[in-house]
């Protein structure tokens, strides 16, 4: 490799082509980072591996660049493959590449030519994810723009106001006014007619039209069809092990899931939430313009989806839900919603009638309505009683963490899912 561009601030590794003054590849790293090169043994293949060290209790990282030129053999690329076996046991690592196979289709994970198809393989057997799903090399736009997204992602929170008005900076303190204030929004604004005592549940003699069924080829479907790039949740299980694992997890989830649903109990870990923070607008300093994204437990959030598709189909086919209701139900979307809404106006204009339209917004309307008056309304609907008492114990006693450089638990109550929550805003109140 000749010409290479020396930066200040930064360490220069490289390593050029065997055989050739030219190419070869490099990375630079700044020059405060603990870093060192990660010898290997084959040097047939163009990557450079280096470790930068953790400081204090965190680990190490594993940065690689690869390049694989567009007429490599067979025999290369299995050498390539077993060089990123070997690394990907040392510790986390990022592999930043070039590899010349534009069949791949990131998106569905699926290839033309078979050197592509190995190569899948290959990313598959290591449990590696593919984050760049869109051509950089001609594009410096499309380079940029991801990077700066991943860079905003990491940036710590803006100072804050406190319940007393006074500026808070540190992170501990941040984490403890954002979580205290979406604590106090479920706490304080969920009392309704019954919420002074507790919600008698009643036999219901109506069972469901539509059994439960927690069977394991039930709870494998809906693991095989995870989404491998969904965030892990306090429990720290990736979508993507269970997903690869489907024929390890489904059995004992779905023993879990049987013992869950009679006895009207759900596991306490289920009950836990990260929360991430994200600013909408208005003022930075203000708690009140941050909408808290929560993220549970993944085994919890694949029985929810098992009761929650029943509890749907059920208020369905007994008209619990509206047709005039789009938001939360599968087939229909806010764009139906405009369709339709688009065609009875345009049907009133060509009649000569006049239209008036009132847009409502609720304020946190989907955090701060009253949970009993929710199981009301299930009960008026018919769920039985295991149902509804296993809905109960999922709204009661949560807890949740914002999620900074420092996490604090907080108890909480949560809002209902979007189903249960279309049913709150059906029928009388």
């Amino acid at each position: 490799m000749i010409g290479v561009l020396l930066w200040g601030g930064y360490k220069l590794f490289r390593k050029g082509r065997q055989g050739r003054r030219s190419g070869g590849v490099a990375l630079y790293i700044r020059d405060y980072l603990d870093s060192v090169e990660v010898e290997v043994i084959n040097n047939k293949v163009e990557c450079l591996w280096t470790r930068i060290r953790g400081k204090a209790k965190k680990k190490d990282i594993l940065v690689g660049v690869c390049y694989r030129p567009h007429n490599q053999d067979d025999e290369g690329d299995e050498l390539f493959y077993k060089q990123l076996a070997d690394v990907s046991r040392l510790a986390a690592f990022v592999l930043v590449r070039d590899f010349n196979l534009p069949d791949i289709c990131w998106e569905l994970n699926t290839a033309e030519k078979r050197q592509s198809r190995r190569f899948l393989e290959c990313i598959e057997d290591n449990f590696l994810l593919h984050l760049v799903n869109e051509p950089t090399r001609d594009n410096k736009k499309h380079f940029y723009k991801y990077i700066n997204n991943k860079r905003r992602g990491k940036e710590s929170l803006h100072s804050l106001l406190d319940s007393r008005g006074n500026i808070v900076n540190w992170e501990e303190e941040k984490v403890e006014v954002l979580n205290t204030y979406f604590a106090s929004v479920f706490t304080n604004k969920t009392g309704g007619p019954q919420d002074n005592g507790p919600l008698e549940l009643i036999d219901n003699d109506r069972k469901l039209n539509k059994p439960l069924k927690f069977q394991e080829d039930t709870v494998s479907d809906i693991l095989k069809h995870l989404d491998p790039q969904k965030s892990m949740g306090p429990d720290g299980i990736h979508s993507r092990v269970m997903r690869e694992l489907v024929e390890e997890f489904a059995k004992p989830l779905s023993i879990i899931y049987q013992q869950s649903w009679p006895s009207g109990e759900v596991p306490g870990d289920w009950k836990w939430a990260n929360v991430t923070p994200i600013h909408k607008n208005g003022c930075k300093e203000d708690p009140g313009n941050y909408r808290p994204v929560s993220l549970t437990s993944l085994p919890g959030r694949v029985m929810e989806q098992i009761v929650l598709t029943t509890i749907t189909q059920n208020l369905q086919d007994g008209q619990g839900l509206r047709p005039s209701q789009y938001r939360f139900r599968k087939g229909r979307s806010c764009l139906t919603n405009l369709i339709t809404f688009y065609d009875q106006v345009t049907h009133l204009v060509d009649e000569g009638k006049a239209v008036d339209v009132v847009y409502l917004d609720f304020s946190k309307a989907f955090d701060t309505f009253s949970h009993n008056i929710l199981l009301e309304k299930l009960v008026a609907h018919g769920l039985d009683k295991r149902t509804l008492c296993w809905v109960k114990s999922w709204l009661d006693v949560r807890a949740q963490r914002v999620l900074a450089h420092i996490r604090y638990w907080k108890a909480a109550m949560r809002s209902p899912c979007n189903l249960l929550f279309s049913k709150m805003v059906n029928g009388d109140f």
